[in-house]
């Protein structure tokens, strides 16, 4: 594929970011895995010219900051529908205001609400680059980053920061994002990335011309990583660990509170993820100690085979193409891939509902099970670990 890019002659700022100055010159470059980034900002986009294009990829912004129906990004509904329809890959990312790691973690439960019942082949990205957030200093921000992600991970999905020079070298302590297993997208407008650490996406252009994008320019990337080998998953339910909490004060340390609670602090810097056991911050919520939460098995899966059609897997397990299609929150019932893993049945003992816009886990125990006190079978069923669902997702019902 050919993308035509024009760098700009001077930096150019979006959203707080610096941009690296650039030569003034056009440049062609051949891609392999190239992906856009979009948002509101480029405003109705005709998907299947940008698929004809060649573009691999998309990461869709979902919105901004915390749950608000004018926090969400204008275009996030049309480019996830227009991704689907065409077939094209998507991820997201979701843009950051918050203060505080409470902050970041009720982003990410506003970003999951809106991704619910997707099935993004690429990662789910934390975007921090704001000015007031830089001052809160390196230690502050990495804490939020790897919150919001932590979030996005045990929720199922592949975390992702986006961030660039600047900030990765004086407002994230990359070390511990790699040390938490977050993958890196990094921005730099430039011939060439110069980030010397793992990363996983290079944004190096503002500028692309593609053909179904007619309002704007478009973001490009070179992504290193074929997040699509083994294409789309809908995120399940994994055991995850309940926690009670500590907020820390003025003069606290990580000793101080580990003796308090019982324990060591080494084992509060490895629930936390604390790199520095003397760096902890006032406000810092820490958790105290976890257990793990059982999850049954949902079913029989089939790992897809070369030449498989979903009509043709069904008709194996004496279904139809379009109950694997619900099942397995497929779009497009003619694009499955090579190594995809589809639920062809589940156990007998339970069934689906998908969470409805106004449901309760009361509402659906009373009117799925006809006793709104077995609310509490779900969450047990279903590994939650407090009573928060989201429209679109799927509950496994007893």
């Amino acid at each position: 594929m050919q993308v035509h890019l024009i760098f700009p002659k001077r930096g150019n700022r979006k959203s707080g970011i610096n941009k690296t100055n650039l030569i003034g010159k056009e440049r062609i470059f051949d891609m392999k895995l190239s992906v856009i980034d979009v948002s509101e900002h480029q405003g109705n986009i005709d998907w299947k010219k940008v698929r004809s294009a060649g573009v691999s990829g998309a990461m869709i912004r979902t919105g901004y900051g915390v749950s608000s129906p004018n926090q969400v990004d204008k275009q996030f509904y049309n480019n996830l529908s227009g991704c689907k329809i065409v077939g094209m890959p998507y991820g997201f990312y979701h843009y950051s205001y918050a203060m505080d790691v409470a902050g970041t973690e009720q982003e990410a439960d506003f970003c999951l609400e809106l991704i619910a019942g997707t099935a993004p082949q690429y990662p789910v990205a934390f975007d921090m680059e704001e000015n007031t957030q830089a001052a809160l200093g390196k230690a502050v921000c990495t804490d939020m980053a790897i919150a919001f992600c932590n979030k996005i991970r045990a929720a199922g999905y592949t975390p992702m920061l986006y961030t660039n020079l600047n900030w990765a070298t004086n407002y994230i302590d990359m070390t511990r994002i790699d040390a938490a297993g977050i993958d890196v997208w990094m921005a730099q407008y430039n011939i060439q990335c110069d980030y010397k650490g793992a990363h996983t996406m290079w944004q190096y252009s503002s500028k692309a011309v593609i053909d179904g994008i007619t309002a704007n320019t478009a973001d490009m990337n070179w992504c290193y990583k074929d997040y699509t080998n083994g294409s789309a998953f809908i995120p399940t339910p994994k055991p995850k660990p309940s926690y009670d909490t500590y907020t820390v004060m003025a003069g606290d340390t990580l000793s101080d509170i580990a003796a308090k609670f019982g324990t060591t602090y080494q084992e509060l810097a490895a629930i936390n993820g604390i790199e520095d056991p003397n760096m902890i911050h006032v406000g810092q919520i820490i958790k105290l100690k976890g257990h793990e939460i059982s999850t049954p098995q949902g079913g029989t899966t089939y790992t897809v085979q070369a030449g498989d059609t979903l009509s043709g897997i069904a008709a194996k397990y004496g279904t139809t193409y379009q109950e694997l299609a619900v099942l397995n929150g497929i779009s497009d019932p003619n694009i499955i891939h090579v190594g995809q893993v589809l639920l062809v049945s589940q156990n007998s003992s339970s069934h689906t509902y998908y969470v409805q816009a106004g449901d309760s886990l009361w509402g659906i125990a009373q009117s799925q099970l006809g006793d709104g006190t077995r609310y509490q079978e779900i969450k047990a069923l279903n590994g939650l670990s407090d009573d928060t669902i989201y429209p679109g997702q799927a509950l496994q019902l007893p």
